[in-house]
């Protein structure tokens, strides 16, 4: 490996799918964005990148366009585009997300893949998210699993969609203290407006759960179980 990357432990699935996490910063990261792509895959890059590599040919300053101004675009930046162009071009074992701040992000279930991409990189730094190997049987079971570091009192974590609730939830959650959490920013906006769209609940256990779908299910986007990773040995992968 010609790079040392930064590593760090993950303890969930990246959208519900990716074991493995690369993220770094590349000043041309916008021109990767999927919506630009028109004509092929990755077609807009690909038409960025000859455009920069003709004024590098010419002795031309290297810039980007943005908000009608010309951005220089650093000799580094503009190499590891193209090596992230080379490499994903020919490759369909990822998902791609460009972040604000000029950060590239890729998950994919092939490590070997992201860890010789980001070996290649000249970017100071790049940060890399494995499970730990022995946590990686739990995290790909039917069940979505967050992996944290204590007992938790309730854990099962819901999170809810855009779907509007019935106010009356907010009552039942008040009354129901010992067999839910709802943080005060979410149960206010479901006492007021009814919406809880990106905001989330912790509940007991299943039976709760049961009780929550009946009351709320149109508006649940998905469910987590919270499982400590001192409880890992006994837990039975796929069966939840």
């Amino acid at each position: 490996m010609s790079k040392q990357l930064k590593q760090y432990e993950s303890t969930k699935l990246f959208y519900s799918e990716y074991l493995y996490k690369l993220v770094f910063r590349n000043g041309l990261h916008t021109i990767f964005r999927s919506d630009l792509q028109k004509k092929e895959k990755l077609s807009y890059a690909r038409r960025e990148l000859d455009r920069l590599a003709e004024d590098y040919r010419n002795n031309q300053p290297l810039v980007k366009n943005a908000f009608r101004t010309d951005i220089p675009v650093e000799l580094d930046d503009y190499i590891d585009a193209m090596t992230v162009y080379s490499t994903l071009k020919h490759s369909d074992e990822y998902k791609l997300r460009i972040d604000p701040y000029s950060t590239i992000t890729l998950f994919s279930n092939n490590r070997e893949f992201l860890i010789d991409l980001g070996s290649k990189l000249n970017a100071t730094e790049v940060s890399f998210y494995q499970p730990n190997p022995d946590h990686i049987g739990l995290l790909k079971s039917k069940t979505k699993i967050q992996i944290v570091d204590k007992v938790p009192a309730l854990p099962i974590r819901i999170w809810f969609n855009s779907t509007r609730i019935d106010k009356e939830f907010a009552n039942w959650v008040r009354a129901n203290q010992d067999k839910c959490k709802m943080g005060k920013i979410a149960l206010d906006g479901l006492e007021n407006y009814g919406y809880l769209n990106g905001l989330y609940m912790y509940l007991r256990d299943d039976k709760i759960l049961n009780l929550v779908t009946l009351l709320a299910g149109q508006s649940i986007r998905s469910v987590e179980k919270l499982v400590y990773k001192g409880d890992i040995d006994k837990y039975k992968y796929g069966t939840e």
